[in-house]
């Protein structure tokens, strides 16, 4: 079980805007192009005069007084005031979850109630020490954060402050949702030490630290048949193979939108990101060799691996901490978290239209 809206948040929380808002994402050799989703319930574009318009404010899908109580757990409670400037804070601090939210059902706002009850519960067990660096550190990431909006909102500090009051925040109000969640990770960091981490990489299978930077033609089965792909797939081998251009080839007859454009290349990725066939000719291929058509769901690729290597423990340490992080929330949920909490009044989302 993954934390999607805290740990994973706060792992990426200052470059959250800049990445959602800009669409700056590299996709993986063997994934299918990302599609532009249209606006939902009969929601307009933005208005490109207007950049406070890219960042509309959370609607909330549902209605209910602020004093009323969401969650019940030992030792206290979750008002819908704190549950409505979490899910505020979270919809500024990644603005992909705004439409998550706003479009979630009854199941989905429990999921995100029984998350900051979580938070909630493990902050109150930091000490002094976690607490100070917590506020610190969420301090630094608001001005990060700040930094990035503004910068897309044409460097007009105004605007930013305009967009703040749209959203129903104020800086001390996420600074101290910031540094709730990042108690509530520091409680889960003790016990990960660097010593138990480079005993779990000495044993750890080395492909999951490693990188490759591939070259690769996919021609794909979708608009032809597989023996017409083969045959076109075998045919580019032996063009390669006889001196031709890889990268040109590529920049011809790839049907991979993600790396056409830089001839066939993904330089230094993540392995692991790959569907296992592609994975295994990753990681097995000789450096610069040319392979035979390796087939995945998506056609025959033609690949050559141009370099490979395992990341250090101490490249891989913080990869490593987030895993380990992810884990002991798991157990929390599933040894603790529902045992805690005792009554669940979840609202009622409102009705489509």
């Amino acid at each position: 079980m993954k934390r999607i809206t805290t740990v994973i948040m706060v792992s990426v929380l200052a470059l959250a805007v800049i990445v959602t808002a800009c669409g700056n994402d590299q996709k993986a050799a063997t994934n299918t192009p990302a599609q532009t989703q249209p606006a939902q319930g009969g929601e307009q574009a933005a208005n490109p005069e207007d950049p406070l318009s890219q960042f509309p404010a959370l609607k909330l899908p549902y209605t209910v007084e602020p004093n009323a109580t969401i969650t019940e757990y030992q030792g206290g409670k979750l008002t819908a005031k704190e549950f409505e400037d979490f899910l505020r804070t979270i919809s500024f601090l990644n603005p992909q979850q705004r439409e998550m939210i706003e479009a979630a059902d009854q199941e989905s706002l429990k999921n995100f109630a029984r998350e900051f009850t979580a938070t909630k519960i493990l902050a109150a067990r930091a000490d002094d020490a976690i607490r100070k660096e917590s506020q610190n550190t969420a301090e630094k990431t608001f001005d990060k954060v700040k930094s990035q909006y503004i910068a897309m909102l044409g460097k007009d500090a105004g605007a930013f402050d305009k967009l703040m009051q749209n959203q129903g925040l104020t800086r001390e109000l996420v600074v101290s949702q910031m540094a709730l969640i990042n108690d509530s990770i520091g409680v889960l960091k003790q016990g990960i030490t660097d010593a138990e981490l480079q005993k779990q990489y000495d044993q750890a299978d080395k492909a999951q630290f490693t990188t490759a930077s591939v070259r690769h033609i996919l021609i794909s089965t979708e608009s032809r048949k597989p023996e017409e792909a083969l045959k076109l797939a075998n045919e580019l081998i032996a063009r390669i193979k006889k001196g031709e251009d890889f990268a040109a080839l590529a920049k011809q007859y790839s049907d991979d939108p993600g790396s056409k454009e830089e001839g066939g290349l993904y330089k230094d990725a993540d392995v692991n990101q790959w569907v296992p066939e592609f994975k295994n000719a990753a990681l097995t291929l000789p450096i610069g060799q040319v392979s035979e058509p390796v087939k995945t769901d998506y056609g025959y690729h033609v690949m050559r691996v141009e370099d490979r290597k395992v990341k250090s423990f101490a490249e891989a340490k913080d990869q490593m901490r987030q895993q380990a992080l992810e884990t002991k929330y798991g157990e929390f949920v599933q040894g603790e978290l529902d045992k805690l909490i005792t009554k669940w009044n979840i609202p009622q989302p409102k009705q489509a239209g």
